[in-house]
């Protein structure tokens, strides 16, 4: 359907050209396909002997003055002469590959009726006489020298040596960043066929955008409205400015995550907002609000990826300015917060959040019903042998994949894979062939070893849980008995390419294709769990993990930790309320107790190892209070007014 779409719209546009003047719109389209096109296929061009950004440079201000269809069609030829003769092949057409290793070969648009014929001649030259070659545009990394990801684009990783703050492009110097970038997706992207925007088409509609954008601000956000586009969270995470990060990433210290269609409190700073509540508002802006503002700026491949960064951006902004919170309490009372945004995302308080804090700092563990835990975030290389002779014969293993692994997954499947397997298969690209690719099958494991894992695997998953977490997600899926738990994982698998647009801003791409060994791919998609949990906002508020708790009961080993259970929460009970002077509280064990004025800040701290005490409210001005009871099983909150 989307080849029908782009093809109709393509038509749609050469048609128009017949009976009247093309706009800039469509030479600007047509432009970047040729250049791009002669860049990678042309026999001179492609080996460097041509100045080939120079060229379009001094071509562009031919085709923005073009009035009609034959000016067009001359700075064209004026851009194609500069390329000089394609050199005429004497070995056979390159073109026998499956199509599903040739998605990014598409010369339908050679034959759309805004070229002239001599132009469409000159393209046709270089079309059939290409062979593949060593290019000099692209290259595997051979990772000796600085790391840009699988691929490396000699003369394009710093597409344009200027900082664009401090001296900003002109429009021709804009579109040659636009197009040496389109054209890198164009020809380089494995995943271009699951867009929900054709790439074709996001160039038709916003080239414009780049060409006219008026300074730096609307360079740079014009250009994550078209990376937005590639439905990549690599590249979404991979995409940011030296001095206009978007949002910018400093933040009030709190942590939301995605819960039951909310935007729920996971860890504060603050005392008097607790785990559980719910963000009602950020800046006067609801939080459908901030989805609708955000969502054509964000490359995310799946809802729940897009929603993990909708936690992060919603709360960022520029440091040390004020932030307006409004949020919902567990009694379903609204409350307000103004500070300060004066923490940085990339500190330790923020990346330390884990949904078990009970697991957040082990690397394995071993308990009495004889099921082992492995948090795959912590765990290293030189952990692996220890942790495999720790729990070999348990009955079941958990690989707990809510994190970014340590490349340890290679050392793990070596020792409990029974024999070498078949696990991936991947699509590389052919840097002497661009837009084609070959397949790489994968297999992990040694043949016949003496001491593979013969219990049940478990894998703990959500959305956190992206590229080198879903690409072990699919090697131990390989293993015989295998539960993977949990929710969809953020769908951007296999390895990246990154490289500068300028010297301020990067960006960067999934560039290899990841598939399992039946050709299926987890792009955009995620790795499907077989049984599908979600975290609870009442979870969140007792502190339980459902995923994990789901996992153990699958391992039947549900009551081996004593913070798991039926019963997870403290109960508290006050009495009389409203109270004049003496207040009973009765909690369900010993508790410590806090009381805080509604603003939050707390007015007494209680230790107290009784579960019935009184106390003496007398020297409290009049006014509602909280009452929270905290023990080590999980937070209770009640309110009480002073008369």
């Amino acid at each position: 359907m989307k080849k029908l779409i782009v093809f109709f719209i393509i038509c749609t546009i050469g048609t128009s050209l017949l009976a009247q003047n093309p706009t800039y719109q469509q030479k600007l389209y047509y432009s970047c396909k040729v250049w791009g096109f002669v860049k990678y296929y042309h026999s001179k061009v492609s080996v460097c002997d041509v100045n080939w950004d120079s060229v379009l440079v001094s071509t562009l201000p031919l085709i923005k003055n073009a009035v009609t269809n034959n000016d067009f069609n001359d700075a064209l030829d004026t851009m194609l002469l500069a390329a000089g003769p394609m050199d005429i092949a004497i070995t056979p057409s390159p073109d026998t590959l499956p199509p599903e290793l040739k998605r990014n070969l598409n010369f339908g648009w050679i034959n759309d009726p805004i070229f002239r014929a001599d132009v469409k001649v000159i393209l046709d030259t270089i079309k059939n006489n290409f062979r593949p070659h060593t290019i000099c545009w692209v290259k595997e990394n051979d990772f000796l020298t600085n790391y840009q990801g699988l691929l490396v684009f000699p003369y394009d990783s710093l597409m344009l040596n200027i900082n664009t703050t401090t001296n900003y492009p002109n429009d021709y110097n804009r579109l040659l960043i636009l197009f040496k970038y389109w054209n890198i997706i164009n020809y380089f992207n494995p995943y271009n066929y699951v867009l929900d925007t054709p790439w074709d088409s996001t160039l038709f509609n916003k080239v414009i955008s780049i060409a006219n954008a008026p300074d730096d601000t609307v360079f740079f956000n014009s250009f994550k409205i078209i990376i937005a586009d590639l439905n990549d969270a690599h590249a979404e995470g991979l995409t940011y400015n030296d001095y206009l990060p978007f949002p910018d990433y400093y933040s009030p210290k709190l942590v939301l995550e995605y819960v039951q269609n909310n935007y729920v409190v996971v860890k504060s700073a603050f005392s008097f907002i607790h785990n559980g509540d719910i963000i009602v508002s950020i800046d006067s802006m609801t939080t459908t609000q901030w989805e609708d503002s955000l969502r054509p700026y964000i490359s995310a491949g799946n809802p729940a990826v897009f929603h993990r960064y909708m936690c992060y951006y919603m709360l960022s902004g520029s440091h040390n300015s004020v932030i307006h919170i409004v949020y919902r309490d567990s009694l379903n009372n609204n409350h307000n917060l103004s500070t300060w945004r004066g923490s940085s995302f990339y500190t330790s308080w923020f990346t330390s959040y884990y949904p078990n804090d009970t697991l957040a700092t082990i690397k394995w563990k071993k308990w009495d019903c004889n099921v082992g835990y492995v948090n795959m975030g912590n765990l290293q290389t030189a952990d692996v042998s220890p942790m495999y002779n720790n729990l070999r014969s348990t009955n079941a293993i958990i690989f707990d994949l809510r994190n970014y692994p340590n490349a340890t997954i290679w050392d793990i499947a070596d020792l409990i894979f029974p024999n070498s397997t078949s696990c991936v298969k991947f699509t590389y690209p052919d840097v002497t062939y661009p837009g084609t690719y070959f397949w790489d099958p994968v297999s992990i494991g040694n043949n016949g070893n003496p001491t593979p894992y013969t219990g049940q695997v478990i894998i703990l998953m959500n959305q956190e849980t992206q590229s080198q977490a879903e690409y072990s997600c699919m090697i131990l899926d390989a293993m015989p008995n295998v539960v993977k738990v949990g929710s969809q994982t953020a769908g951007a698998d296999g390895g990246i390419t990154y490289f500068r647009l300028s010297q301020d801003i990067y960006s960067g791409f999934t560039s290899l294709g990841v598939y399992y060994p039946n050709g299926d791919s987890t792009q955009r998609i995620g790795i499907v769990p077989d049984s599908i949990v979600y975290p609870t906002i009442a979870g969140i508020r007792h502190g339980r993990d459902e995923v994990f708790e789901k996992a153990l009961e699958i391992a039947n080993c549900v009551n081996s930790i004593p913070n798991y259970g039926s019963e997870t929460h403290v109960e508290i009970n006050i009495f009389p309320n409203p109270t004049a002077n003496i207040l009973t509280i009765e909690t369900s064990e010993k508790a410590t107790l806090e009381i805080l004025n509604i603003e939050g800040q707390i007015i007494k701290t209680i230790n107290t190892a009784d579960k019935q005490i009184t106390i003496d409210l007398r020297n409290l001005s009049s006014g509602v209070y909280i009452i929270k009871a905290k023990t080590e099983r999980g937070v209770a909150v009640k309110k009480f007014i002073k008369e």
